[in-house]
């Protein structure tokens, strides 16, 4: 308001506290164009005030009806609430190891944890005729063993390896299977023989086989790697697991299986199953 426009308000007050006026057409001309400004001025102080008031609760307004419409499509399904979504970072060189580890490999802790609980499973999803005993090599070490990596080179968000490598017996043979769950590493999906051909080299023939829909990448080396058949699949978050199997295990005084593990299509739907996937 003007300095102008608070004079006339002033008068205005000392007009309405004086005795009425008389009935002088000029006089009374002159009151009605002040009482009209004035109206006009408060008017305008109003839209003003309005104004001010949006900018402040506009902000509250939209959050409001953001988080109402997150909520709605949680409800539905739709979507995810942002808490789920596991915060990613970047490492960079010259970081230290993650959670206190000296090295790349975790030992102890709820991670370590994760790969025993990964190698326990697949004991467990050996068919029947053959057992996954606890046996030794020639210098005392187990043929059982787990292990958990913090995967990432520089530059790379933060992911992690969960494997296991467990003996699998029938009769008086020995072969072995491994298994590894590789954490969301933020690379870009690739083509599922592409995937299984990156493990340890993949040398050989690759098929796709179908489990349900989801696509499966397995590579049967014919006897130029370590495993004689894997397969790949990558899951929908990102996780991706391998499953390996050999008919000789990597004691030289065992004498091989006859007959792989699985069979392909059982490899195939192993990979894809909950029980090897670990994603945190």
């Amino acid at each position: 308001m003007k300095e102008e426009d608070l004079n006339e308000a002033l008068r205005d007050v000392m007009v309405r506290s004086s005795p009425p006026p008389s009935m002088d057409p000029a006089r009374a001309l002159d009151q009605a164009r002040r009482t009209r400004k004035r109206r006009r001025v408060a008017w305008a102080g109003v839209g003003v005030a309005t104004l001010v008031a949006g900018v402040g609760v506009g902000p509250v307004l939209i959050t409001n009806y953001v988080n109402q419409s997150t909520d709605s499509a949680v409800a539905s399904g739709t979507t995810q609430p942002v808490s789920s979504v596991a915060p990613t970072t970047t490492r960079k060189s010259g970081d230290p190891w993650p959670e206190g580890q000296t090295d790349r490999t975790a030992t102890a802790g709820p991670r370590a944890d994760r790969s025993v609980t990964l190698m326990n499973d697949l004991s467990s999803a050996v068919p029947p005729g053959f057992s996954t005993p606890d046996l030794k090599y020639p210098d005392g070490r187990a043929m059982r063993w787990p292990q958990t990596q913090y995967a990432s080179s520089d530059g790379e968000q933060d992911y992690w390896e969960y494997r296991a490598i467990i003996p699998v017996q029938k009769d008086d043979r020995v072969g072995q299977l491994l298994a590894q769950s590789i954490t969301p590493d933020g690379k870009p999906a690739t083509d599922p023989c592409k995937l299984a051909q990156k493990f340890w080299g993949g040398a050989g023939s690759c098929s796709i086989v179908d489990v349900d829909g989801k696509k499966v990448g397995v590579v049967t080396t014919k006897g130029r790697g370590d495993y004689d058949q894997l397969a790949a699949y990558r899951h929908g978050d990102g996780t991706v697991v391998y499953l390996a199997q050999a008919k000789k295990s990597d004691n030289p005084g065992r004498a091989p299986l006859r007959q792989p593990v699985f069979t392909t299509q059982q490899l195939a739907e192993l990979v894809t199953s909950e029980e090897l996937k670990i994603s945190t």
